[in-house]
């Protein structure tokens, strides 16, 4: 009996197989708190046209799950040729939610972008955006150490890019253009 990390390989591998390469585009951000995520998702909507899917700001319905509302989001006509995802996918289920969601459109396999930023650089970005307000900042950063480390896991044969986000914005931003075109 296959366990369900084989199987959710398998479902990954087979949908790779089933898609065209070139129709639709679906790119998942990954990096800590003050890496850039929100910049690069805007230069990613307005360049390739899709919508952002920022999980922080996604309306979760009455009664429902995250997972509810991403797949109501993820059907929406606007989404139809591709999205980025901010935020989602956070845990094992919400990743295996949204490799049946992306087979179901007939979208190619998620490009996994990890923007890698060093801790203390994260820190200081996020000192100054907040004006010295850090919150929650650790308890953010564990959980993104955490989506890494399950990206890691669900996805070894997919694309996961590590860029150093270190850089200025435009050539972080290049450098995705330059992946997605490859992959393309």
């Amino acid at each position: 009996m296959m366990d369900r990390r084989q199987a959710l390989l398998l479902f990954a591998a087979s949908a790779a197989k089933a898609q065209a390469p070139g129709h639709g585009l679906v790119i998942v951000l990954i990096g800590p708190p003050g890496s850039g995520r929100s910049t690069q998702a805007g230069y990613l909507r307005k360049r390739y046209r899709i919508p952002v899917v920022d999980i922080d700001k996604l309306k979760t319905p009455a009664g429902g799950s995250m997972d509810d509302a991403v797949d109501r989001r993820l059907r929406q006509l606007d989404a139809a040729k591709g999205f980025v995802l901010d935020g989602y996918p956070r845990t094992r289920a919400q990743a295996e939610h949204l490799n049946r969601v992306v087979g179901e459109l007939k979208l190619p396999p998620p490009i996994i972008v990890q923007l890698d930023v060093p801790d203390d650089v994260a820190r200081e970005r996020v000192r100054k955006q907040y004006r010295g307000r850090m919150g929650a900042f650790e308890e953010q950063l564990a959980a993104y150490k955490a989506e890494l480390a399950l990206m890691r896991e669900l996805y070894p044969e997919a694309d996961i890019w590590t860029i150093n986000g270190t850089r200025q914005p435009a050539q972080v931003a290049e450098t995705i253009e330059m992946l997605v075109r490859d992959r393309q």
